[in-house]
């Protein structure tokens, strides 16, 4: 079991209520009543994901925070400096209340297959084709593996048409990782060696990434639903033990996101993406691959259902249903129709689908077919060949 206490702390994200935080950058809704109003919802996310927390205890210690919120907002002059003390004095009951997880919307029940082991980095670099630095746990690819990861990432680019592609910035602060309740140990830190540089990391393309753009957002009326982007490039995370395409810390990667006003319409768009990069992979690679949808345990705090799309153990693509979660922490919402008799005013936070598949994994087990005699598809061989 996961002790409660290790899940991420939220103090960058709620820096505006804890003080002497990194700089604020941004402004979540605290109004988190709804979530604990689901209590067994809560309890089974929680339970889903192997964490022990006493919602009782949490729940208590969020509802004294939240009356003083109340209170300070409402205040005068004369009192407000008083309360942002209180505030800042029971900031525990705000800060274990963003750290709790997504609820679930649905999970698998499939245990996770046994993974076939890879052969290619042996095979890559005795053909040298490839060079692995262990000291910083990063691969280099020549000739031909080159040609086919970018052959790769032009095709997922051409997969969904309808994304605009953007550039993101590859670095994160602090905050949007505690916004996605990302573990930040997972993530490379990065400075400047100045004592005032704000906490930093080296993300990459990324969920952070392309969220992040969207930061504090409020979408109209004119915008064309559901918007969706993509970008393609390094993803970086910190070291594993081992060494290879498939767990090298500086991966390519491509990464795609929806924003819709209607949770309805997420599941026609993660039955879209599971059908395409299915398809691809299998018909488009020959690479025979099945579509799990994950179960409790294996769920990233963000996610409330989540597919993976897996070569012989191995995921090659992630299809995320994140729902509210992030929008509501990021503070990214749109505007719709105003009220009339008979609707009230359309406005509210955006939901998520998330899509990343890795480039690198895929060259991988293309490589590992090929070292078993599977010969890759003949546009592939024919690209191969004008490359020399």
């Amino acid at each position: 079991m996961i002790p409660y206490r290790q899940l991420v702390r939220m103090s960058h994200l709620a820096a505006r209520f804890v003080g002497g935080a990194d700089v604020h950058v941004v402004d979540p809704l605290v109004d988190l009543r709804n979530v604990f109003e689901q209590t067994d919802q809560l309890k089974i996310a929680l339970e889903c994901r192997n964490l022990t927390v006493d919602v009782e205890k949490v729940k208590n210690e969020y509802d004294e925070w939240f009356e003083t919120y109340q209170k300070w907002k409402q205040a005068d002059k004369e009192s407000i400096s008083q309360l942002k003390k209180e505030l800042r004095a029971k900031k525990d009951g705000l800060l274990n209340a963003l750290a709790l997880p997504n609820l679930v919307h649905h999970a698998g029940k499939k245990q996770t297959p046994l993974l076939k082991p890879s052969k290619h980095a042996q095979y890559l670099a005795q053909q040298g084709l490839m060079r692995i630095d262990k000291q910083n746990h990063v691969v280099h690819l020549v000739g031909y593996p080159v040609v086919v990861q970018k052959m790769i990432r032009e095709q997922l680019v051409d997969l969904f048409p309808g994304c605009q592609p953007i550039s993101p910035s590859y670095f994160a602060r602090a905050a949007i990782l505690e916004a996605l309740n990302i573990d930040q140990s997972t993530c490379i830190p990065f400075t400047d060696d100045s004592s005032h540089f704000p906490l930093t990391y080296l993300v990459g393309n990324s969920l952070p990434a392309i969220t992040s753009p969207f930061l504090k957002t409020s979408f109209g009326e004119k915008n064309e639903w559901p918007i969706s982007v993509q970008c393609t490039g390094a993803s970086y995370t910190e070291k594993k033990n081992q060494v290879d395409l498939g767990n090298a810390r500086q991966r390519m990667k491509h990464c795609a996101l929806w924003m819709s006003k209607s949770a309805e319409e997420l599941e026609g768009i993660i039955n879209d993406a599971n059908v395409r990069v299915g398809a691809y992979l299998d018909e488009g690679l020959d690479l025979e691959v099945k579509v799990r949808e994950v179960r409790g345990s294996e769920l990233k705090n963000y996610e409330s259902q989540a597919f993976v799309v897996e070569n012989r153990g191995l995921s090659l693509s992630r299809i995320s249903r994140i729902g509210d979660y992030v929008s509501k922490r990021l503070n990214i919402q749109y505007s719709g129709s105003p009220a009339t008799e008979k609707s009230e005013k359309s406005d509210g936070f955006v939901q998520m689908v998330y899509v990343e598949t890795d480039i690198d994994r895929i060259l991988a087990r293309l490589v590992d077919d090929l070292i078993e005699g599977k010969e890759p598809p003949k546009y592939i061989r024919d690209a191969i060949k004008k490359s020399f």
